[in-house]
């Protein structure tokens, strides 16, 4: 009995780390929303920042190409 009483416990804390996990999420995506509507070019310089950073860490040749593809882009369109 006591055993049971250990899993419906750990049954119910799971339960609610996974509310809390949607919460923070949902809460994440409106200030993600907010912070596009506020400031759209800044924000979405964040995002491609941290898109970026993840090629690099998954990829790192994928992220170098693209890191070199942007900096020329930039060169160019800044003629």
């Amino acid at each position: 009995m006591k055993l049971l009483g250990q899993i419906l416990l750990a049954c119910f804390i799971l339960t609610a780390l996974r509310w809390a996990v949607a919460v923070i999420a949902a809460a994440m995506v409106f200030g993600l929303v907010v912070a596009l509507i506020r400031a759209p070019v800044q924000t979405l310089s964040v995002l491609f920042g941290w898109l970026l950073l993840c090629a690099f860490a998954a990829h790192p040749a994928l992220g170098l190409a693209l890191f070199i593809l942007i900096i020329l882009g930039g060169k160019l369109s800044a003629k």
